[in-house]
């Protein structure tokens, strides 16, 4: 094994400050939209031109560029021109791309850094800011955040389980529990048009924001959202499928039981559960293995929120108690978990209600 030196660790150490400052410097990129104008420059454009467009103050604009490319963002394009690096304009530029991270640096300026700058009081009195706390602008954020994710779902992963995506071709009735703003729901009731889809959520901003979204796309007939707690929902054999988004990791713990018992009560015989969540590490040993990175990220990112990120052993414990059966996981993109689970179409004693 290397050894490891007090250099190393300063490396380490600078590294972390330099992403540190490529975040701010990504999030002011998106908020005055430069990357977008640079990926409409196929040849590329001098600082100045770009400071001109948005009638910004040239010199800063320089040394952004300058500090974008030295960090791998820009590309020099000759003649004192800069463009986008490779592929950066699906991760940065071109809104509704699967693979469009951008969202994710704004909101982690306006949100997640705000929130993380008052964590050494929340470390000494224990209290929480749940996402609720958060307020409109937050849950606008979080649902511009995951809207990728949303298409990756809908385009991928559903598809890729052949139960499912039968369910879907016949016109299933779907739940989508933690439905936030309704990215997901609508995506869904877009992809299939014989579904009829349902979505819960605590959130009251989300719900708003989705009813408002729902009535934009003239989905009204098709698409309804409910304000509730999903230890609480008042859904019995109705659905076909159930969908939970990054969700799991957000419900309290004390709660969780009771609501995979009513996932699986919403659920027909034969009904379908999809979980795409964050897997926890379940020893030290697994803190480093890159699979983990992003749980271990979210355990601390949302650690105020109440959050805590569920491990192989609790997830699997969870659905099992609540009744579920052939329950199957998948690794997704070395950052998700994608779980399905069923509910039996016969009991121990005999035929469900139909």
């Amino acid at each position: 094994m290397q050894e490891i030196t007090p250099e190393m660790q300063t490396e380490r150490l600078w590294e972390y400050l330099k992403g540190f400052h490529a975040v701010h410097l990504i999030s002011i990129g998106v908020k005055l939209d430069l990357f977008a104008k640079l990926h409409e420059a196929a040849d590329g454009l001098r600082p100045v031109d770009l400071a001109r467009a948005f009638d910004l103050n040239a010199r800063y604009v320089q040394v952004w560029c300058d500090t974008a490319c030295a960090y791998g963002l820009l590309d020099p394009a000759g003649g004192g021109r800069y463009r986008l690096a490779p592929h950066f304009e699906q991760l940065l530029a071109q809104p509704g791309n699967p693979r469009l991270l951008a969202p994710y640096f704004t909101a982690a300026i306006d949100h997640f850094g705000a929130a993380m700058a008052r964590y050494p009081d929340y470390f000494r009195t224990g209290e929480t800011y749940t996402y609720q706390d958060h307020g409109e602008d937050f849950s606008k954020a979080i649902s511009e955040i995951t809207s990728g994710f949303h298409t990756f779902v809908v385009r991928r992963a559903l598809p890729s389980i052949p139960a499912v995506q039968e369910k879907l071709e016949a016109g299933a009735r779907l739940l989508d529990m933690g439905c936030g703003a309704g990215g997901l729901l609508m995506k869904i009731a877009k992809a299939a048009p014989n579904c009829i889809c349902v979505g819960i959520d605590v959130d009251a901003h989300g719900i708003r924001l989705a009813n408002e979204s729902i009535e934009k796309a003239g989905l009204g007939e098709r698409v309804t959202v409910e304000l509730a707690d999903g230890g609480a929902i008042d859904h019995e054999d109705e659905f076909d499928l159930v969908t939970m988004f990054e969700v799991l990791h957000e419900l309290p713990p004390e709660v969780r039981p009771q609501v995979m018992c009513n996932a699986h009560k919403a659920l027909k015989p034969g009904g379908i559960l999809f979980i795409l969540d964050e897997t926890y590490p379940s020893s030290a040993d697994q803190l480093r293995q890159p699979e983990y990175g992003f749980a271990v990220q979210t355990g601390f990112n949302e650690l105020i929120w109440g959050n805590v990120v569920p491990t192989k052993e609790d997830q699997d414990r969870l659905l099992t108690e609540a009744g579920f059966t052939n329950i199957q996981r998948e690794q997704v993109a070395r950052i998700f978990t994608m779980i399905t689970a069923e509910k039996a179409a016969t009991s121990a004693t005999g035929a469900w209600r139909p």
